[in-house]
């Protein structure tokens, strides 16, 4: 969705993730006098899952699904962590991969009330309208072949479900077609997360400056050539 892309373009979200990974680094500095190690994040990663988990991945889910939330949050990266740390034994894989499924389910079901009952036009003066008519053209096209592609990125699934509720698709089909796609792109994810996400992770954190740089980088370039 245009609109949707230009909206995120201005917060990219590997900008708001490393923000908060920045913080989190000072902080920690601040108060133990040093900078924590990527085995030290991880340790600590590890443990808060292994208390909350099952909590985190809900709510991450649940958040990244719903309609505006998620461009402010980078919940699909808090469910994927959980997918990649299950691998270490904190969690149990499938039990993440469900809970993460029913957390995104319940974001797109609000999401289709809001489209449903029109209470999403509060929200269009914040240039999210022709994101909206961009979904339900595509629906129009072909409802089952936009809803099983389209949900492979929370962001996009957000805008599709909440065009479904406008569409007034009956609920039933909706709820189906929903769980099918979201079931499909969930296996893909967090089997990729799975496999490869604690070394990804671990870059990430080990080459975190370079990350900052490249980052902020990216957001002002990009920056540059909206002008």
């Amino acid at each position: 969705m245009e609109n949707n892309k230009n909206f995120r373009d201005k917060i990219p979200e590997i900008l708001i993730i490393t923000l908060v990974i920045g913080f989190y680094l000072a902080f920690f500095a601040f108060v133990k006098g040093k900078v924590p190690d990527a085995e030290t994040l991880i340790s600590i990663a590890k443990n808060l899952y292994g208390a909350y988990g099952y909590y985190i991945i809900f709510l991450g889910a649940l958040l990244e699904g719903t309609f505006i939330v998620g461009l402010y949050l980078p919940g699909a990266t808090v469910v994927l962590l959980g997918a990649a740390l299950s691998k270490t034994g904190v969690i149990q894989f499938p039990i993440a991969l469900g809970i993460g499924i029913a957390g995104f389910m319940s974001g797109y079901i609000i999401n289709y009330f809001l489209g449903k009952y029109g209470w999403y036009r509060v929200l269009n003066h914040m240039g999210l309208k022709k994101g909206i008519d961009i979904a339900k053209a595509k629906l129009e096209n072909n409802e089952t072949r936009t809803i099983l592609l389209g949900y492979f990125h929370p962001g996009s699934a957000s805008f599709l479900s909440t065009a479904a509720g406008v569409m007034k698709i009956p609920i039933k089909r909706f709820l189906v077609l929903s769980f099918i796609a979201q079931l499909f792109w969930s296996l893909v994810w967090g089997s990729i997360a799975y496999l490869f996400g604690v070394t990804l992770v671990e870059l990430f954190l080990k080459y975190f400056g370079f990350v900052v740089i490249g980052a902020v980088g990216i957001w002002l370039l990009r920056k540059y050539l909206k002008k």
